[in-house]
């Protein structure tokens, strides 16, 4: 029984430390420590909700994840073969595009966004094209960095047992470099989102971003808070969905951590 307690309660340690965080939020601008204006208590931010509205805030959500999902296959369409490709089939190649390739994955996406609007135009296109600049890069090159730490070892025996290009990749290189892959996918799925928020408040008429846009422009702090709120909530779900895909993926990773434990 003692053992189970204790489990649970180191499980339950980081909850502790949002509930200690909420009761601060609420506490501290109600005691008068700090002006209510500027930290407006916890308990007011969520009785904006209903000023808001359930299904407007609702449909801001839902819009803005469909940016983020549009945006992130995209980006995982074309990051994904591109990678295979250089990483496996042209390695020089790769190694000769690597400058270029850093160059280009070093300029802020927000510097783009007006260009990116002459282009595709004030809307959609704009905003999806920032989520799919922002996210291409760590997916691309995690999944060349994947391959290229593929084991050789396990490519010769393979190839000593006459397997052929496809099951070689599908049943070798792909299983071996799916961690660094998924850490790629992960950074890209936590930029998209990141990106999404800043293009929607520059260049939008719904989303949480445009949310926060205007509730700034009418100096309506609860309400930045609340949509703060919902932006940290939504990224923590989006997060810990993307956990449990890899734990499912790459079963093999957790046995092997039980195994050592």
């Amino acid at each position: 029984m003692n053992r189970v307690l204790s489990s649970l309660h180191r499980r339950l340690a980081s909850v502790y430390l949002l509930i200690v965080f909420f009761a601060l939020w609420q506490i501290v601008p109600s005691a008068g420590f700090v002006n209510a204006t500027y930290l407006t208590p916890l308990f007011r931010v969520i009785r904006e909700i209903p000023i808001v509205g359930y299904f407007n805030l609702a449909t801001d959500v839902l819009i803005s994840l469909k940016r983020v999902a549009i945006g992130f296959l995209i980006s995982t369409a074309a990051a994904l073969p591109l990678g295979f490709v250089l990483a496996g089939a042209l390695p020089k190649l790769a190694k000769f595009l690597n400058p270029l390739l850093l160059f280009l994955s070093q300029i802020p996406p927000f510097i783009l966004f007006p260009v990116f609007v002459i282009i595709f135009g004030v809307g959609e296109s704009g905003i999806v094209t920032v989520i799919i600049w922002s996210a291409v890069w760590p997916i691309l090159f995690n999944t060349i960095s994947g391959i290229n730490m593929v084991d050789p070892l396990l490519v010769k025996c393979a190839r000593s047992m006459c397997a052929d290009k496809l099951t070689i990749f599908l049943e070798v290189v792909l299983p071996s470099s799916l961690p660094s892959i998924m850490t790629g996918m992960r950074s890209g799925l936590t930029l998209c989102f990141l990106m999404l928020i800043g293009a929607e408040t520059m260049g939008a008429n719904s989303g949480m971003g445009w949310e926060i846009n205007m509730a700034q422009r009418m100096a309506v702090i609860p309400r930045i808070y609340l949509m703060a709120l919902i932006v940290a909530v939504v990224g923590l779900a989006i997060n810990y969905l993307f956990e449990w895909i890899e734990r499912t993926l790459i079963t093999w990773k957790e046995a092997e951590r039980d195994a050592l434990a």
